[in-house]
């Protein structure tokens, strides 16, 4: 089947029509935050970004507390989606979802802006490769979804959202505190816990998703397959992220 023909100007996007603009710019991201950003910055000092990170951050806050709210409200108001069939959810979903669907894609482009400013810091050490592989693989997968969205319009897919929006809110929050400079260090006791919230995230998602196929509201296809196995991967690497920083 071809991709929805997507209608409010989704199908003139460029990001969603050129088939190699968002591949070129993932390879560009990784090629600086592993490589160009890092030499670039090896005999200079640190460039001051306190007013960008503290201005991004909160605007990041804004943002993902705006799409946990509105995915919430979706899934509410479209409970009768969770069990009909593929093809019809599919179409249903994309007639419903393609706005806040394209804003969560064009924000996880944005969050590649989180390691830019690391290198740019000089914070190499931060540059992991959980960190790349997950900021990078995220806006890949919405690209996907976005081009394919009348056949992929699995129920799972705003849990998932949902669920990631809410943890980036309060990540970013951690951020933009943090930024504000070392006075707050007393206030962010909490930091931990986000990890611990990814991996609660990535946990609930794989055993709902699991629930879905066994009673057979969530058919498994080609997307469910990689999207299980990519969060399958994103657990352990949090999990041994975890154990490492205990």
């Amino acid at each position: 089947m071809k991709p929805l023909s997507f209608s409010l100007d989704v199908e003139n996007k460029l990001l969603c029509t050129n088939r190699y603009l968002l591949p070129s710019i993932l390879i560009g991201y990784a090629l600086f935050v592993t490589w160009i950003g890092p030499t670039h910055m090896r005999n200079r000092k640190a460039y001051n970004l306190r007013r960008v990170l503290v201005t991004y951050n909160f605007l990041e806050v804004i943002i993902n507390a705006y799409i946990a709210s509105r995915v919430s409200y979706f899934m509410i108001n479209n409970r009768d989606l969770y069990c009909l069939s593929k093809i019809d959810r599919g179409v249903l979903f994309s007639q419903r979802f393609k706005h806040l669907g394209w804003l969560i894609f064009l924000n996880k482009v944005f969050d590649l802006f989180d390691t830019v400013f690391f290198v740019l810091r000089k914070k190499q050490n931060q540059v992991t490769i959980l960190h790349v592989i997950h900021h990078a693989l995220m806006p890949l997968f919405c690209w996907w979804g976005l081009r394919s969205l009348q056949v992929f319009g699995g129920f799972y897919l705003g849990v998932g959202l949902g669920m990631n929006a809410v943890v980036h809110t309060v990540m970013y929050l951690y951020y933009g505190l943090s930024a504000l400079g070392p006075e707050m260090a007393k206030y962010l006791w909490w930091k931990k816990y986000i990890t611990v919230m990814q991996i609660v995230q990535f946990a609930i998602f794989l055993v709902y998703m699991s629930f879905g196929f066994l009673t057979g509201c969530e058919q498994p296809g080609k997307m469910e397959t990689t999207l299980f196995a990519f969060v399958s991967l994103m657990l352990i690497l949090f999990i041994n992220f975890y154990k490492k920083c205990k």
